[in-house]
């Protein structure tokens, strides 16, 4: 395992760019774009408001779409000594206030103010805090107002604070005392599902994102004439990837407008239209976009795009087969790991597969393992649990997690020191050392590449007045990644007007937002248990394949 002996923060990279290449293009949006320049002397405003408030060596969230604005305001946070929290403005919810209440970071980051925030800081007249950008005419934002009044946070106005554009400048000096950001503190917080019904905070290092953003950058050719589309959505650690390593290589960084982002046909255009040359998505929409690509015939390939990585879910050889095809031309590499790592292991799609696409080998600085139930290394073709070694892992859970330790066990007997995550899933070694993906041995599922507690569904569910418990199945499509979930509910009063479908459906909605997958209920009047008392799934599952089987036998077939 490899590890570099030099080492520098991403953004102080990034920024370096201002002085040797201070006119290329860093961002592009909309046929317009941001300079190396020009990006440094917006973060440089940004940092120094949040250095005059203090904000050096906590955390701070960042909630605004992609865009010139909102790398700004990260590359900001990161040059003030802050750790990054990033939220989705799309996908707010009460999951927002979840995660703002367990992490508590000391400012809130916006693209605009309005509502009860907008109007106390302008009485306030603070400039580092904002104007009301949009005032009283503006959508009200509860989530910043509710942050404001409950967390008592500051809140700046990003937007308000760099203003228009203003004439070039001279590009501010970068040194490494600017953040004094060492190798080891946090650069960012990251949130999944917990298996508490809490979002779970996960840091990252500096060191441990450097490393990868620099393997991920020289692995995939990103350098300057590059241009990387920024899909994921802010919040997940591949939105920061997608953002730094064009940045970082000086390239540039292509964000994906959120009107387009999860309209394929649009995207398609869209890819092309930018000439986009590096896209990271997840295998479900790389799907439909195959079938927009498809639909529009030869013209409808993007002309530029030489990497297409799918990271989140399993790729199955059909999907892969169909993209190859469509699209000659692309590089095609299948992507493998948790939040906890960043990624693991990565796969180039060079030859027909069957089944599921090999997940491939360890990223450098990454070792995984596969081991039994006893912690013994499994043998080539027998599935196991896969544990990952890395210096680079997240050196633990953040906010009401931090005492989860349970997953960092390293295997007994090991004498092995270092780092080690567990990560639930299974998967065996083939004979030429080639890992394959068998799927998850608990209750975590991945819709749209987001990992789901199911946990956090029933918490939510459970939490609604007419509930009296609930469980939660994953329910397979047809190409083995999940399509949506079906609850079972027993209610408190059956004959309640709370008590129904569209109450639990909007609160689900309420608390996971755009997250949340499709999701069907079943009234019960008790849930099964096994021996042992707990809620049995597998019969829940039975149930409703039989069910399924029943349903689609003609009339008059007799099983």
């Amino acid at each position: 395992m490899r590890v570099p002996l030099t080492f520098r923060p991403v953004h102080e990279r990034v920024l370096r760019h201002a002085l040797t290449r201070p006119d290329d293009v860093a961002i592009a949006r909309g046929g317009h774009g941001v300079g190396y320049a020009e990006l440094a002397r917006q973060a440089a405003a940004v940092a120094a408001a949040l250095t005059a408030g203090g904000a050096a060596g906590r955390p701070v969230a960042v909630r605004m779409d992609p865009g010139p604005r909102q790398a700004a305001a990260v590359l900001g946070v990161l040059s003030a000594g802050a750790h990054l929290l990033c939220l989705d403005p799309g996908a707010a919810g009460q999951r927002g206030a979840a995660v703002l209440e367990d992490l508590r970071p000391a400012w809130l980051l916006l693209d605009g103010v309005s509502g009860d925030a907008a109007r106390a800081d302008a009485a306030r007249g603070d400039a580092a805090r904002g104007d009301a950008a949009g005032g009283e005419s503006a959508e009200r934002d509860e989530l910043a107002d509710w942050y404001r009044r409950t967390l008592g946070g500051t809140i700046l106005d990003v937007a308000g604070l760099l203003g228009p554009a203003q004439a070039p400048a001279p590009p501010p000096a970068v040194s490494s005392a600017a953040s004094g950001a060492g190798p080891d503190d946090l650069m960012y917080v990251a949130y999944t599902s917990g298996s508490t019904g809490r979002p779970k905070g996960i840091p990252q290092t500096h060191r441990g994102f450097a490393q990868f953003v620099t393997w991920f950058a020289r692995e995939f050719g990103i350098g300057p004439g590059s241009r990387v589309a920024q899909w994921a959505a802010p919040g997940y650690d591949a939105s920061l990837v997608e953002m730094f390593a064009p940045l970082v290589a000086g390239a540039t960084l292509c964000p994906v407008p959120p009107k387009i982002r999860a309209h394929p046909e649009r995207l398609a255009d869209w890819l092309a239209a930018e000439r986009v040359t590096h896209l990271q998505t997840v295998p479900s929409f790389a799907r439909r976009l195959l079938e927009a690509i498809t639909g529009l015939g030869p013209e409808g390939r993007p002309p530029a795009l030489g990497h297409l990585l799918l990271a989140g879910e399993p790729l199955t050889a059909e999907l892969a087969g169909g993209l190859r095809a469509a699209l000659p031309a692309t590089r095609l590499v299948n992507l493998y790991g948790p939040t906890e790592s960043i990624l693991a292991t990565w796969h180039e799609v060079a030859e027909p597969a069957e089944g599921r696409v090999p997940i491939g080998r360890p990223i450098p600085g990454r070792v995984v393992l596969v081991l039994d139930e006893l912690d013994r290394h499994c043998p080539p073709g027998v599935t196991g649990e896969l544990v990952i070694r890395s210096p680079y892992l997240t050196p633990g859970y953040a906010g009401a997690a931090a005492g989860e330790r349970s997953a960092f066990r390293p295997p007994r007997g090991s004498a092995r020191r270092g780092r080690y995550y567990r990560t639930g899933d299974r998967g065996r070694w083939t004979a030429d050392g080639v890992l394959e993906f068998e799927g998850r041995r608990d209750f975590q599922v991945k819709f749209n590449g987001i990992r789901l507690e199911l946990g956090d569904v029933e918490a939510a569910l459970n939490a609604h007045e007419s509930v009296a418990e609930c469980a939660v199945v994953a329910v397979p499509g047809a190409h083995r990644q999940v399509a949506s979930l079906a609850a079972y509910v027993v209610p408190r009063a059956p004959a309640a007007a709370e008590a129904t479908p569209a109450a639990w459906r909007a609160a689900l909605r309420r608390w996971f937002g755009k997250a949340m997958p499709p999701v069907t209920f079943t009234v019960v009047g008790h849930l099964p248990r096994t021996a042992g008392g707990k809620v049995d799934r597998d019969r829940l599952r039975r149930e409703r394949e039989n069910r399924q089987a029943a349903q689609a036998r003609p009339k008059g077939m007799i099983a």
